[in-house]
C-alpha cells in the first residue's frame, strides 16, 4: 500500500484508519524519530513526537490537498510539530540540578571529553543547527533522509535550482563548524 492508498484508509475510518495509520507508520516513523534525535532531543521525547505527528496525521489528513507529496506534508507536519516542543521547552521554568543531585555524585551526569572525529563532527554540527537551525534542517533532509532537490524544492516552497544553490550555501555556512575537526582527519 502506498502513501496515498494509506490515507484514503485513513479517511475511511473503523478498521480502514488503523490499518492505513500502522502502514503508513511503519514507513516513516523510523525516519522522523532519526529526525528528531538528530535535532538534540532525548530518544523519550523524540518518540513522543513521532507519535504527535501521527496523531497530526490522522486529524489532519482531511486537509490534505495533493498540492505536494505526502512525504512533504508529513516532514512540514514533523518541523511544526518539531517547532512546538522547543517552543514549550523554553516556556518551561528551568530546573537547577544541583537542587535535584548532589554535584559530581550521578555519574550520568558526567561530561565525558571527545573521543574522535565523529563526537567532534556531531558537536561541530549541533553548534551549526543552534545558530542555523533552518540550513542544519536543509542539511539533514538531503544527507540523512536522502530527499532529492524537487521533494526539497516543493517543502521550502522555491524553484529546484533556487534549493540547489541554498543547499550550497548552507554548506559553504557549515565549512567553519567543521574546521576544528581537522585534526583528526590530518592528525
Amino acid at each position: 500500500m502506498n502513501d496515498e492508498e494509506c490515507i484514503s484508509r485513513i479517511l475511511r475510518g473503523g478498521r480502514s484508519r488503523a490499518e492505513g495509520v500502522s502502514d503508513l507508520y511503519r514507513r516513516h516513523a523510523p525516519r522522523l524519530l532519526g529526525y528528531f534525535m538528530r535535532q538534540r532531543v532525548t530518544r523519550e521525547q523524540a518518540e513522543d513526537l513521532v507519535q504527535d505527528v501521527f496523531v497530526n496525521i490522522v486529524r489532519h489528513c482531511g486537509n490534505y490537498r495533493g498540492e505536494s507529496l505526502i512525504t512533504t506534508w508529513i516532514w512540514s507536519i514533523a518541523r511544526n510539530v518539531l517547532i512546538d516542543h522547543f517552543r514549550r521547552q523554553r516556556n518551561a521554568p528551568d530546573l537547577d540540578l544541583d537542587d535535584l543531585v548532589e554535584e559530581g555524585r550521578d555519574p550520568a551526569l558526567r561530561v565525558e571529553p571527545d573521543t574522535g572525529l565523529e563526537d567532534c563532527v556531531r558537536k561541530a554540527y549541533a553548534d551549526f543547527a543552534r545558530d542555523h537551525g533552518d540550513r542544519a534542517e536543509t542539511l539533514a533532509l538531503v544527507a540523512f533522509e536522502g530527499w532529492d532537490m524537487t521533494e526539497l524544492a516543493t517543502y521550502l516552497k522555491r524553484t529546484p535550482g533556487a534549493v540547489r544553490e541554498y543547499v550550497s550555501q548552507c554548506r559553504k555556512k557549515l565549512r567553519p563548524y567543521l574546521e576544528r575537526c581537522r585534526g583528526f582527519i590530518s592528525g
